[in-house]
């Protein structure tokens, strides 16, 4: 379904505090979703600005977009993950790609609490008072 020479674009841009803070250094996996793209799987690092370099992918041909329908979708679809040390994975999937278009997808990620399992007031996701935390 897809011609060697119909191509989209992607650029994904990593932040957290709802997309004012640029994450750098985070890892990208981009990962085709159609039998026709499965094979494909390309790893990125952010750039100090949040960015991916721009990413080449194939896809269907624009003449699609003429006369959709369910079997014959005018795009390709991806996943993408994006992984940061200190911050919650992000997994996108269904990420349309159309010929021709730079798509920028972005990805907001969340910092990991300073919370965690050895935390005695911490436990299983709650916070508890000191009277209620049976470890005290």
């Amino acid at each position: 379904m897809n011609e060697p020479n119909a191509k989209g674009y992607i650029i994904v841009k990593v932040s957290t505090a709802s997309g004012a803070i640029p994450i750098e250094g985070a890892t990208v996996i981009v990962q085709g979703k159609d039998n026709e793209n499965n094979d494909i799987l390309i790893s990125l690092l952010t750039d100090r600005s949040g960015l991916t370099e721009k990413i080449e992918l194939p896809t269907v041909p624009r003449s699609l977009s003429e006369a959709p329908s369910p079997t014959n979708r005018p795009y390709s679809i991806y996943n993408l993950d994006v992984f940061k040390e200190g911050y919650y994975p992000q997994h996108y999937t269904g990420v349309p790609v159309f010929e021709g278009i730079v798509a920028v997808q972005n990805a907001n990620i969340v910092p990991i609490s300073s919370f965690d399992a050895r935390d005695p007031y911490y436990s299983e996701g709650q916070v508890f008072d000191e009277y209620e935390n049976s470890d005290l």
